[in-house]
């Protein structure tokens, strides 16, 4: 079940989603496109959109997952979840980092109990890379070839960008077009993946 806000839109239809970077000397920085654009890796109907890879348009944690090497995805670390859609993870990362600004507390305490959720799977890329920091991953990458970078995402499959709580103070780079933070938070398939009992597999695949 997805919980992107592109209901009935086919998982086929969506880029794949993998942590890539910009492979710019400097920090990249995002290019904004028009407004309001379907997100081709995840499918949400972003307020604030940018260029992502061929130039197709992308949402703010989806921006950040292919560029590892931006100054905000520094912030972050990679999770083994690799049970689930990548779009789908994503998606509920936004809710839980939108839950956790909300005046309600019931919601911020629902949004920090699945960000935790989400963020201690950080633990098994940890203990198959001997880290879990974007960061480190993005240097790795600017050192491999493109053909070993390749094999390098192929094995980051199932890998999905945590970032912490307080790394977004404007949640217009991530609240969908028309939505509120409330509304954005309240949707069918939340209740369903904060009740789930989803947890990784052992991560050999990272081997």
């Amino acid at each position: 079940m997805s919980i992107s806000d592109a209901p009935g839109q086919e998982a086929s239809s969506l880029l794949p989603l993998f942590p890539d970077i910009s492979g710019s000397e400097t920090s990249p920085r995002p290019v904004a496109v028009a407004c309001g654009e379907r997100c081709r890796s995840c499918g949400t109907r972003a307020q604030r959109v940018w260029k992502g890879p061929d130039a197709q348009p992308a949402c703010t944690l989806c921006w950040l997952t292919y560029n590892l090497d931006s100054a905000t995805a520094a912030h972050g670390n990679l999770a083994w979840l690799p049970d689930a859609p990548a779009a789908d993870l994503l998606n509920l990362h936004r809710r839980a980092l939108i839950a956790l600004r909300s005046n309600d507390r019931a919601l911020r305490k629902e949004g920090k109990r699945v960000w935790n959720w989400l963020a201690r799977h950080a633990r098994e890329v940890e203990a198959m890379w001997g880290t879990s920091r974007a960061p480190e991953f993005a240097a790795a990458m600017h050192r491999l070839s493109p053909a070993k970078r390749q094999v390098m995402q192929q094995r980051l499959e199932g890998c999905v960008l945590i970032l912490p709580p307080d790394v977004f103070e404007d949640l217009t780079l991530l609240l969908p077009v028309g939505r509120t933070a409330d509304r954005a938070v309240h949707t069918p398939c939340w209740a369903t993946y904060t009740r789930s009992d989803l947890y990784a597999k052992p991560p050999h695949p990272l081997g």
